[in-house]
């Protein structure tokens, strides 16, 4: 009884084959064929080149500008800045123009100027709050005036010199103060005189205080006591019992 034969390699060898990879021995290689010796090499990655051309690239590009020229204008002028292989600096051609006022430092200085008028006239007044506007017109000027009261009478050299003013409120905010404590006379040598508390025949006084709503206006008489001798040139009248910037001023000759 002989073996069954076992199959034949095609290249030469013998025995049964059994598959890769399944706890047998490596495969046989017949004749003529040789298994390869070392594992493929692994690909080429062109690392230097991206390098290169994330470096060399910018550098090439910063080295082909030598000269850069930058035209700006500023108010008509032109400027031209050349810089050569390093940074641009704006400089200007020639020193620049003053700047000119701008609206709110003119009225912030409008404020401290005092506004003129004669007797008649109205002068529109700012207070210290933004909403407090006042116009304030002069209608007359008593000199001298005749006192109230006979037992309320100015004292000996002196004589009662009366005011009669129109306060009406355009502003937003509500009048309230006393007018008396915001007016002042001038005389021709520069003296001044604050008002008093007395009353005269020719008009009623504002009587101490006044609360004047939006759109609405009083008149009354402000009073002062001045020396006989004494030549009136000027009356004078600012809101906040006179502690706003803006200062009306009335002439009287």
């Amino acid at each position: 009884m002989g073996y069954p034969q076992q199959p034949q390699d095609p290249y030469g060898q013998s025995g049964p084959q059994q598959p890769y990879g399944y706890g047998g021995p490596p495969p046989q290689y017949g004749y003529g064929y040789q298994p390869p010796t070392s594992p493929p090499p692994p690909p080429r990655r062109n690392v230097g080149l991206i390098v290169l051309l994330a470096v060399g690239l910018p550098l090439m590009l910063l080295g082909g500008c030598a000269a850069l020229v930058v035209v700006l204008g500023d108010t008509g002028r032109d400027v031209v800045v050349t810089e050569a292989d390093s940074p641009n600096m704006v400089l200007p051609s020639r020193e620049p123009a003053s700047k000119q006022p701008t609206e709110e430092a003119t009225a912030e200085a409008a404020k401290k100027e005092p506004s003129t008028a004669a007797v008649g006239g109205s002068i529109t007044l700012q207070g210290t709050d933004p909403g407090l506007k006042m116009t304030v017109t002069v209608n007359q000027l008593v000199n001298p005036a005749s006192p109230a009261q006979d037992f309320l009478k100015p004292k000996s050299g002196n004589k009662f010199v009366a005011v009669q003013v129109t306060l009406a409120n355009v502003g937003q905010a509500v009048y309230s103060d006393a007018p008396g404590n915001g007016a002042m006379l001038i005389d021709g040598e520069g003296q001044q005189y604050r008002s008093t508390i007395y009353e005269v025949r020719e008009g009623q006084a504002f009587g101490g205080s006044a609360t004047i709503n939006a759109d609405d206006s009083r008149k009354g008489m402000i009073v002062f006591e001045v020396p006989e001798s004494a030549k009136l040139v000027k009356f004078q009248f600012a809101l906040n019992s006179g502690f706003a910037d803006q200062k009306g001023e009335w002439t009287l000759n």
